[in-house]
């Protein structure tokens, strides 16, 4: 019996319209925190009682349990004496850490897992750690959500695998095959809006889906200013501290988001001093 052949709508040729077309009608399938990292995420916020619940999580739960175990005893958080237990390592870390580590697991597993694009997946993963470790340091050194920014940081190109997976579905459900310039052009164009409609459907803050959805273009936000430069910045950081060299930072030296940031070159200096521990931390996450 024959089959009936997927329908081609206006645009069909061109995957950028395809998501496009997709984003605005809601149909483009967006992943989902899983279950115990939302509820680590939730225990973290309780300050009387929050080491204890995400003890009891952790434990339900091998991947975050082993991860928080390997991080507590990397040379990035500090591990020179041997951490045996869930409870040492929440001790060791802090909730916060833990909650930063939760989310990275998450987003790993789920988001960040992409066969067909493996290499590029592993490089953007470490760009994305670096780019939420240089946002807490930068929030760190203005007194400022520290938290908040490293997840804007960690966030901010989230879009980019999404949108390859979404391709190599519609690949397959169309029976085509799309270049691999078509697929690098969408994630390029598209991340931005993809990454900050996911955080929404994820019940994230209005101001951590503006820093994703401007990061690129922090001058056109008309809201949440402060978030949105800062994972600018870290973005800009991220990619001269695991990419770039010495000519590179003299570039960051004249970004025009620095003033905005009050941020002044004995900051940055400051800043650069920290390379090295940013680098050894956002490996630490792969």
């Amino acid at each position: 019996m024959a089959h009936a052949q997927p329908q081609q709508r206006p645009g069909a040729d061109d995957p950028l319209e395809i998501l496009i077309e997709r984003l605005d009608s809601g149909e483009l399938e967006l992943p989902v925190i899983p279950e115990a990292a939302a509820e680590v995420l939730e225990a973290c916020r309780d300050d009387e009682n929050g080491a204890r619940q995400v003890a009891e999580i952790m434990q339900r739960d091998p991947s975050l349990a082993g991860h928080a175990l390997r991080l507590s005893n990397s040379a990035a958080y500090g591990g020179t004496t041997p951490i045996v237990s869930l409870s040492q390592a929440i001790s060791r870390l802090g909730l916060s850490t833990v909650s930063e580590i939760t989310l990275a697991v998450a987003l790993k597993g789920r988001v960040f897992s992409v066969p067909r694009f493996d290499a590029q997946i592993r490089v953007l993963w470490v760009h994305s750690a670096g780019a939420g470790i240089w946002a807490r340091e930068i929030a760190r050194m203005r007194r400022r959500n520290v938290e908040g920014a490293f997840l804007c940081g960690l966030l901010h190109d989230v879009g980019r695998p999404v949108i390859l997976q979404a391709l190599v579905d519609i690949e397959r459900e169309l029976g085509r095959t799309f270049s691999d310039e078509a697929f690098e052009a969408a994630a390029d164009d598209l991340h931005p809006a993809v990454g900050a409609t996911l955080v929404r459907r994820w019940s994230l803050p209005d101001w951590m889906a503006d820093a994703i959805a401007f990061h690129h273009d922090p001058a056109a936000a008309t809201e949440h200013r402060d978030q949105v430069l800062t994972t600018a910045l870290a973005d800009q950081l991220a990619h001269w501290s695991l990419e770039g060299d010495d000519e590179d930072f003299e570039v960051i030296r004249t970004l025009p988001i620095l003033e905005p940031l009050n941020l002044y070159p004995e900051d940055l200096e400051r800043l650069l001093e920290v390379r090295e521990r940013v680098g050894s931390a956002a490996h630490s996450f792969a």
